[in-house]
């Protein structure tokens, strides 16, 4: 039971007369969250709709911040897509202007890590996809510039490798 089982918990606001497979951003209960430099405010599609192995969220990066920390993933393979607003891409080394339409897919397994800022002066919004680590999937994750990583194994127990 967890995040992605809609059975325990399912962030729609209200009851829906159609399929639970359908879902309307708009129906669901926000989760937002805030540390130094990063903050979002997420709504949980894949759980509302009742995906097992994808997550798939909507996240709101505000002015001024991070959707998170600069990672890698071993073996998660995520895809993002921009609906409103600009960010900037930060993927390796290098940084990307984006803009609703753009999508970028990383694969699992590159170390190259990735980052979204947003240091425009509206919202910025980005369809967020990936395997989920736990779901059958292991995962490490690497924050390099924390000096940190942790993997989820198969079954969704994490393990911190470096503090």
């Amino acid at each position: 039971m967890g995040k992605y089982d809609p059975a325990p918990q399912n962030p729609r606001k209200a009851a829906d007369k159609r399929d639970p497979c359908i879902a309307n951003v708009d129906e669901i209960s926000p989760e937002s969250y805030e540390r130094p430099g990063i903050a979002g405010t997420s709504w949980d599609l894949g759980a509302a709709t009742g995906t097992r192995l994808l997550g798939v969220d909507v996240t709101e990066i505000p002015p001024g911040k991070k959707s998170s920390h600069f990672h890698s993933h071993s073996h998660k393979e995520e895809f993002f897509f921009v609906l409103l607003g600009r960010c900037l891409l930060r993927l390796g080394d290098k940084e990307y202007d984006l803009r609703p339409g753009d999508a970028v897919s990383r694969p699992a397994g590159t170390g190259v890590c990735h980052q979204f800022h947003n240091p425009h002066p509206e919202p910025c919004r980005v369809m967020m996809l990936g395997v989920q680590a736990g779901k059958g999937v292991e995962d490490t994750v690497e924050w390099p510039e924390l000096g940190r990583a942790f993997t989820m194994d198969a079954e969704g127990n994490r393990k911190i490798i470096r503090r």
